[in-house]
């Protein structure tokens, strides 16, 4: 009788705690701040500030090498040093460190790439405050999420949905973007990448909440996220308002008035009891198919005949006077 030798039975060893971050997406204003200080508060699980900073500085990658010179670690220190995280703050602040700590961290981790040296430093930011996983809250990685889970293939990401009308009325407020049509497709837009990206990774990777539901019962939003996520709930997760000011950078403290304050449901649907018809009718212009495909029912309100003439004569105007007239029709 001919033997055959036995099968390999041997498999990969299972994952580090570093090597499975969370990802915290979507689009700006959908509650990805909230999301993040509530699930910050977990004693195993550290989510740094809005970093910002892996799709960028990937695309110059070239500058890096393989980290294992000191003048390609000095260029990523450099870069974090200099990247705009938010409008107001930068990158390598977030990770709690100085310069000879992270040229340290970055030599210890070469011979690696651009991910590598991320996850030192990462790693590194999360035992400083005694948490065996890392986490990232940057709302441009919905336009990320291939790359970010092809360069960590254990990664998970976690997608916040709010309503359209109500992110809409958010980012106009907050002067990102001049009128509410605008509005409605930057929300289309990103939430759609997120969402393609995530169909190929599959439940166990990608998840999706509602920020809806999360005010609505965060309890049992949080309980299942956990699940998901192979944390242990924790009943600290809902007390996120007695900390959260300390997870902010100060200088985005008046772009969350109410993040210090127990989850209000109200929230959810303040934008119907506060946006006018022509603004809730321009976003469901523009997003209605989005808005329908995740369920949330539209209004079915028109923009009037009046104003819908403006806008044709706006279209005709000179440039200048033309976006004039786009702001207040």
């Amino acid at each position: 009788m001919t033997s055959h030798p036995a099968p390999d039975r041997t498999t990969a060893p299972p994952p580090t705690p570093a090597e499975s971050p969370l990802f915290i997406v979507g689009c700006e204003r959908s509650g990805t701040t909230l999301l993040r200080v509530m699930l910050d508060r977990h004693p195993d699980l550290f989510i740094a500030k809005e970093s910002n900073f892996l799709g960028r500085l990937r695309r110059q990658s070239s500058l890096y090498g393989d980290f294992s010179l000191p003048r390609q670690r000095w260029f990523f220190i450099r870069d974090l040093q200099l990247n705009q995280a938010t409008a107001e703050t930068r990158t390598f602040p977030i990770f709690g460190l100085d310069e000879d700590e992270a040229e340290r961290l970055l030599a210890a981790a070469a011979p690696t790439d651009i991910a590598g040296a991320a996850t030192m430093l990462f790693a590194a930011a999360a035992a400083r405050h005694d948490a065996a996983r890392w986490g990232d809250k940057t709302p441009a990685h919905v336009f990320e999420v291939e790359w970010l889970a092809s360069a960590w293939p254990h990664a998970r990401f976690l997608h916040i949905i709010r309503d359209g009308r109500a992110v809409a009325a958010s980012v106009c407020k907050a002067r990102w973007v001049s009128t509410m049509r605008e509005g409605g497709e930057y929300w289309r837009r990103r939430v759609l990448a997120a969402r393609m990206a995530g169909a190929d990774l599959g439940p166990a990777r990608y998840r999706e909440v509602r920020y809806e539901s999360l005010v609505e019962d965060p309890e049992r939003e949080l309980r299942d996220l956990c699940a998901w996520a192979d944390l242990t709930y924790c009943d600290a997760l809902l007390d996120y308002h007695e900390t959260s000011r300390d997870r902010l950078p100060a200088e985005h403290e008046s772009l969350f008035p109410l993040i210090d304050k127990p989850v209000d449901r109200s929230r959810a649907t303040a934008w119907q009891r506060d946006l006018p018809r022509v603004a809730i009718a321009d976003v469901e212009c523009e997003a209605g198919d989005l808005l329908e495909d995740l369920g949330y029912p539209l209004l079915g309100t028109t923009v009037p005949i009046w104003v819908a003439a403006m806008r044709h004569a706006a279209d005709h105007m000179r440039p200048t006077v033309r976006d004039a007239w786009r702001k207040i029709a």
